[in-house]
């Protein structure tokens, strides 16, 4: 926050006197309203992705000089995590259509002509916006290809598809992608596609004039793709005949442009139609489904009905794909049950549909998951008593309420007033204070014991409330602070909610892969009748050393790789559930080595907006691996190394970034640097532990599907910084021949 105000004056002049949190819909950047003594106001955004900030400055930059409505970039800080927009209010395109959503899709006139307002001018942005545009600065790639439409075909089969427990034929669904990815990439045009078009994505000014935000996903496509993502959207549920009536809109405004051919245009936007309804699908599938958030199982309905009316009206053009989506629309748990008219405060009414039932998980042969009771999710809130205390939504009837009024307000003096216990002089205030402190010393005793009972007994859901007079200072502080605690020393899912401020937060549990695929040759014979991962070490699997090490460091949502006897591997997890999620990231009809593998559960791994962790199943060490995350938030990736001695070495130059590799033996050097001197660089061995952000995963597609990670590393660290880690004082015990288990069983009792 602090860089941003000095941003904010360096820019204006002007100390900033006022700050706004804006809540985010789903991105990892954070959004502020910024505001000095006589100064306009402006947002301020702290981004996590240089890259991706570097993006959506460059296009805001050349959009705006293309005359098109989007925020204005005022100033950009040096290391590129911060930057100034232009402040284009609070009212988004989909707050304005809230009723006709509400209404099942019953769009007022007002509503429709801001629809009209913002399809309207989409060619202009579309058309106008990639004139001169250079599209090599879009990120993370600069066009539409085919395999970016396969990835998501195939999020679609592995995370909605094999979920739903329907049957179908690999080779011949694969193939019907494989025609539908041609296709889409054929389509006629070099546009920008926006990529995520949507209402939330929609400013309104006074008049409602609407202004593009968050872009900085888009590339070079066809314009048919926006438009199916616009009006498609699944909870809008736009009516057939405003849909055709907003197309129709589009094509007046696009022949400003460009000649268009309306059949070719319609086929186009067929497909696009298609491969967006089985794109958010997957999405709905894997946080749905495996995840089970309920705002994505209950999107699912509306996307089902989309889905049918276009296979009713359309048809599939691909005969086997028309034929597995056609039974999949017509599963049981997918029919709608039809209730009661309900009405809307204008006068409209629809028939409201109940939601569908939601499929239980028994597990889909690719991506499996063993967790039948749920891992506990703790939602902290903090509110004022004026107000109510309040709902529990977990149908629950409530947790515990905390009042902290009994504590020091510093809303009673005016330099924090318009200020909230986020703010750090509120903190300081505060924790200098000191009541606060006491109190939330046996808050935290009460709420630890109650988590570990709720996760003894496998309970999912645990409430805590702060109330205070406002709802601004006290509260805030305490539930910030309950929440951050718990979610730091049980690893579990944290929702927080500041009421009375609208601010909103999720703190995720840590994300790690187990690399449990391997042959485990060198501990034959042993494993000539049980995977490695299931060695016994002082009686207790290999594996299981590495899940309760992930579990005390918080990573409780754990992907596991299974090639040899995978079913061994899977049964064991069944019978010894250790209170955390476990996905598998089957292997089974082909070993992919470490790149391989980490590619192959990208699905798995790439909404990781904090990066995950990646470990041996057979390394054992005293690593922090707490302090390892901390150590690599904001990398590419980073690596656990030691100066262990071997005949490989990774090279490091003196900041600890990756430059290459030599083995001592041979003289060999890999490196992406010419004539590299390893005399000249840092010598340490790779520990077998890594954290990776899933920004690198756009990379893999220039990858077979059998590769070495540490390859992959040496290919890409020129241009995404890779670092080594040392740990000071590291104890490292490779588990891989039979003559380490002696020592492995020394290692454990230490």
């Amino acid at each position: 926050m602090e860089e941003l105000k000095k941003l904010y004056k360096d820019t204006t002049g002007i100390e900033v006197n006022e700050v706004e949190a804006i809540p985010g819909a789903g991105s990892n950047r954070q959004y502020y309203r910024l505001k000095g003594i006589g100064g306009s106001a402006l947002i301020g955004v702290v981004g996590t992705s240089r890259d991706e900030n570097h993006t959506f400055c460059y296009l805001a930059n050349h959009f705006t000089k293309a005359g098109l409505p989007v925020p204005q970039i005022v100033a950009e800080s040096k290391d590129g995590l911060r930057y100034l927009q232009s402040d284009l209010g609070n009212q988004c395109l989909f707050d304005a259509l809230k009723g006709g959503r509400e209404a099942g899709g019953r769009y007022n006139a007002t509503e429709r002509e801001l629809l009209k307002k913002c399809i309207a001018a989409l060619p202009a942005m579309q058309i106008l916006g990639a004139h001169k545009l250079d599209f090599t600065q879009c990120y993370p790639q600069e066009c539409l290809d085919a395999t970016n439409v396969l990835f998501d075909l195939n999020y679609f089969k592995y995370c909605f598809l094999k979920a739903t427990g329907l049957e179908f034929h690999e080779l011949k669904l694969e193939a019907s992608f494989q025609l539908l990815a041609r296709d889409i990439v054929n389509i006629p045009g070099s546009a920008f596609m926006y990529r995520d078009f949507q209402a939330r994505n929609v400013m309104l000014d006074a008049k409602g004039n609407p202004y593009f935000i968050d872009f900085q996903g888009g590339r070079r496509g066809p314009v048919q793709y926006d438009v199916a993502s616009f009006l498609w959207q699944a909870s809008a549920r736009y009516p057939k005949s405003l849909r055709e009536e907003l197309i129709n809109v589009y094509l007046d405004n696009l022949k400003q442009y460009q000649e268009v051919n309306e059949k070719k245009f319609r086929q186009g936007l067929q497909l696009c139609v298609l491969f967006r309804l089985l794109q958010v699908l997957g999405a709905y599938g894997f946080r749905g489904y495996f995840e089970r958030k309920k705002h994505f199982l209950e999107s699912i309905p509306p996307a089902m009905d989309n889905l049918r009316d276009l296979l009713k009206e359309d048809g599939c053009p691909y005969p086997y794909l028309n034929e597995v989506l056609t039974q999949l629309v017509s599963m049981p748990q997918f029919k709608p049950e039809q209730k009661e008219e309900v009405g809307r405060t204008d006068g409209y009414k629809t028939t409201e549909q109940s939601p569908y039932q939601a499929h239980p998980l028994d597990g889909p042969p690719t991506f499996s998951r063993y967790d039948a009771q749920g891992p506990l999710v703790v939602r902290v809130y903090s509110f004022s008593y004026k107000k109510g205390i309040p709902e529990d939504t977990s149908g629950n009837g409530g947790g515990y309420v905390f009042d902290c009024r009994s504590t020091h307000n510093p809303g009673r003096y005016e330099p924090y007033k318009k200020l909230t216990g986020l703010d750090e002089p509120v903190i300081r205030f505060l924790e200098d204070d000191g009541e606060i402190l006491t109190f939330l010393e046996s808050v935290y005793k009460l709420a630890d014991a109650h988590v570990v009972r709720y996760l003894q007994r496998g309970f999912t859901n645990l409430m805590f409330s702060f109330g205070c007079t406002g709802g601004q200072h006290r509260s805030v502080y305490s539930a910030q602070h309950l929440a951050e605690h718990l979610h730091k020393k049980f690893g579990i899912e944290v929702h927080i909610c500041h009421r009375e401020q609208a601010i909103e937060q999720v703190l995720t549990p840590g994300r790690a892969m187990i690399f449990a695929a391997g042959l485990g040759t060198r501990l034959k014979p042993i494993t000539d009748t049980m995977p490695k991962a299931l060695v016994p070490v002082n009686g207790k699997p290999l594996l299981e050393y590495q899940l309760e090490k992930l579990k005390t460091a918080g990573f409780t949502d754990i992907v596991i790789n299974v090639h040899h006897f995978a079913d061994m591997i899977e049964e064991w997890c069944q019978q010894h559930p250790m209170r955390c999620r476990i996905l598998f990231s089957d292997e089974r009809d082909k070993l992919l080595e470490t790149g391989g593998g980490i590619k192959h559960a990208a699905p798995l791994l790439r909404d990781a907006s904090d990066g995950f962790l990646i470990h041996n199943v057979d390394i054992l060490s005293n690593v922090d691996l707490s302090a390892f995350k901390e150590a690599s938030q904001g990398r590419a990736a980073t690596l656990l190394v030691s100066e262990r001695e071997t005949q490989r070495y990774l090279l490091f130059d003196d900041d600890m970034r990756l430059v290459g590799w030599t083995n001592v033996a041979t003289g060999e050097v890999r490196s992406p640097y010419t004539n590299l001197d390893p005399s000249l660089y840092k010598k340490y061995a790779f520990a077998g532990v890594h954290y990776m952000n899933p920004s690198l995963f756009s990379y893999f597609d220039s990858f077979p599907d059998k590769f070495s990670i540490i390859d992959f590393y040496l290919k890409v660290c020129s241009a995404e910084p890779i670092y080594g880690y040392v740990q000071p004082n590291l104890r490292l015990l490779d588990v891989g021949k039979l003559d380490s288990l002696d020592a492995a069983e020394i290692f454990v009792k230490e």
